[in-house]
């Protein structure tokens, strides 16, 4: 939606399209022409039959509530810059995040697994505790206003604004945001505190790993009945998170999880090997050789496995070959040099930055912004992040950030022979040092796929964190994508790799996706 007319609001900022809306008010794309940068503008909107006594009011509770906000300086929190009124209304001017809510990606993609919505929450969580220690309520946390940023960020927005639409005295007071998010105190006594925030968080939650809030039902009276009388709905999708969850949903305020409790609670999870498709780990044997059984994979396939832990050891040869020792094999033991930068693609000179276009008319999918779309001479295609560089393996294609931060393997395989996790298994043989698994299992994907999640460490700096795809192209072929990042960045990169999977291509099937099924 454009504005009728162009707007610029105190002289200032100028006001582009609409970005959002909602009961509070209306939320625009603008540009500060002062500083010559993208923001976003919050109009807030006063009920029509709200008498003018009580505008005034709103007025100066809007400036009060936001500059509170506006204290607060954390990553998880959308930075407030400005806070105006102007053609008879107030007008709070925000960090524009180019981003999806985190209700547009679980509806629009399914169920997050109980992994990605605990490191989700863990951000969550430490934005709402910047904001308690600093005075600030929040009092709307939902899914809508949980923003994923397109570099992967989280950020919770609208700090502080929800109680600025208070309606005085002898006005009905509006349910702030969707009431299947509305913690029962709220509902039964007017209470406004940090456990309703709280609440309001498991209940977030539990509509990221269920894809519904706790309490759905068709009527909003009877969600907001069963809210103050019932148990929260049975999981559908039973995992890790949900005790946690259930937690913070406890109806007695002085019986729901701390924000202390909460937060031990989940890094406890995140630590531990959760997964839709998680299968226990057998034993390693003492030592540093682990035994080797020869794998059923035909020779292209060894070459691929071995090229993809060899992006995953961040040195193109650290585990490409597999020594012979008789009947059995024993993979040889890592080089204590193995690892000398954080890329996973070589940096020798066949590194260059990625081309193609960022039009979205030549693109099969939806390019966010600073993406572009790239045709690789490998046979396939996929959205890339604009500056990110090409370089190839011995047995693929390999493309990261400058950084040497992230990166996203593709090696093309033979068929899949309708066994894809023993592929998978076969290869964690050949585990990296300290490695521990998080997932492996099938995918129900056309053809067949497997996939298989791990984390490990380098012999030098940070632990990594990798995820691998197996997926077939057709009768006669498959691909194995390879997507690598640090360990303490595996949430914020989550959407990141989301878009390079979902996006990926093969040249002679364009049209045909991959589409993997939410938990």
């Amino acid at each position: 939606m454009e504005p009728d007319d162009e707007l610029v609001v105190a002289d200032r900022y100028r006001l582009i399209s609409l970005a959002g809306f909602g009961g509070m008010g209306r939320v625009w794309r603008a540009h500060d022409d002062l500083l010559d940068r993208e923001v976003a503008v919050k109009e807030v909107l006063a009920p029509d039959d709200l008498p003018d006594p009580a505008r005034a009011e709103l007025q100066r509770d809007t400036i009060r509530e936001a500059r509170a906000a506006a204290r607060l300086d954390h990553p998880h929190v959308v930075r407030i810059f400005d806070v105006i009124q102007a053609s008879g209304r107030s007008w709070i001017v925000m960090e524009y995040v180019p981003s999806r809510s985190l209700h547009d990606i679980v509806i629009s993609d399914g169920p997050l697994s109980h992994r990605h919505a605990a490191r989700i929450a863990t951000g969550l969580l430490d934005a709402l505790d910047a904001a308690h220690q600093a005075g600030v309520l929040h009092l709307d946390v939902k899914p809508q206003n949980v923003l994923i940023a397109g570099d992967g960020r989280v950020v919770l927005t609208d700090f502080g604004l929800a109680t600025i639409v208070a309606v005085p005295g002898g006005h009905d007071e509006p349910l702030m945001g969707s009431p299947f998010y509305l913690a029962p105190e709220r509902l039964r006594d007017g209470v406004a505190s940090r456990q309703a925030d709280l609440w309001s968080l498991g209940a977030t939650l539990y509509m990221a790993v269920e894809g519904r809030p706790p309490y759905d039902r068709p009527d909003v009276s009877d969600s907001l009945t069963a809210l103050l009388s019932q148990d929260p709905d049975p999981p559908r999708h039973p995992g890790p998170l949900h005790p946690v969850i259930a937690g913070l949903l406890a109806a007695d305020p002085g019986r729901r999880l701390t924000a202390d409790s909460a937060r031990r609670a989940l890094r406890d999870l995140t630590r531990r090997a959760v997964g839709i498709h998680a299968v226990p780990t057998s034993a390693r044997p003492a030592g540093k050789a682990v035994p080797y059984r020869s794998a059923v994979a035909t020779p292209r396939w060894r070459g691929l496995l071995g090229a993809g832990i060899a992006a995953a050891a961040l040195t193109a040869g650290a585990f490409a070959a597999v020594r012979a020792y008789g009947g059995d094999r024993v993979a040889p033991s890592v080089p204590a040099a193995v690892v000398s930068t954080m890329h996973a693609c070589p940096t020798a000179e066949s590194v260059v930055v990625v081309s193609g276009s960022s039009r979205d008319d030549e693109a099969p999918v939806s390019l966010p912004d600073g993406w572009l779309w790239h045709v690789d001479t490998g046979g396939f295609a996929l959205p890339l992040p604009r500056g990110w560089q090409r370089s190839t393996t011995d047995g693929g294609v390999c493309f990261g950030d400058a950084a040497g931060v992230r990166s996203f393997t593709v090696q093309a395989g033979g068929p899949v022979d309708g066994y894809p996790l023993r592929r998978w298994q076969d290869a964690e043989r050949e585990a990296p040092p300290d490695y521990q698994k998080i997932s492996m299992g099938p995918l129900l994907i056309t053809g067949g796929g497997a996939d298989w999640e791990y984390s490990w460490q380098p012999a030098t700096g940070p632990r990594l964190h990798t995820y691998r795809m197996l997926l077939a192209a057709g009768d006669d072929r498959s691909y194995a994508l390879t997507w690598i990042t640090r360990d303490a960045d595996w949430s914020l990169d989550l959407p990141v790799r989301r878009i390079l999977v979902n996006g990926f291509r093969d040249s002679a099937r364009p049209t045909v996706t991959w589409t993997i099924p939410g938990p």
